[in-house]
């Protein structure tokens, strides 16, 4: 799926290693989602990392395939 936000990169399942949360996000514009894909919903990954309590940093996120 091609991300509606930036309509550039491709969106990818992930889990977050320390809590085990699973998200979506885009591999260029670094937009997160829980549920929901669309354009009204995303969030930055920086700001939603830091709002559960992580560092923000992809070595964080285990890619799901």
């Amino acid at each position: 799926m091609i991300c509606p936000y930036c309509e550039y990169g491709r969106i990818f399942k992930a889990k977050i290693r320390d809590c085990d949360k699973k998200i979506y996000i885009c591999e260029e514009c670094d937009t997160v989602w829980e549920e929901q894909i669309n354009d009204e919903t995303g969030v930055g990954f920086d700001r939603y990392m830091k709002e559960i309590g992580m560092r923000g940093s992809w070595d964080e996120l285990e890619i799901l395939l």
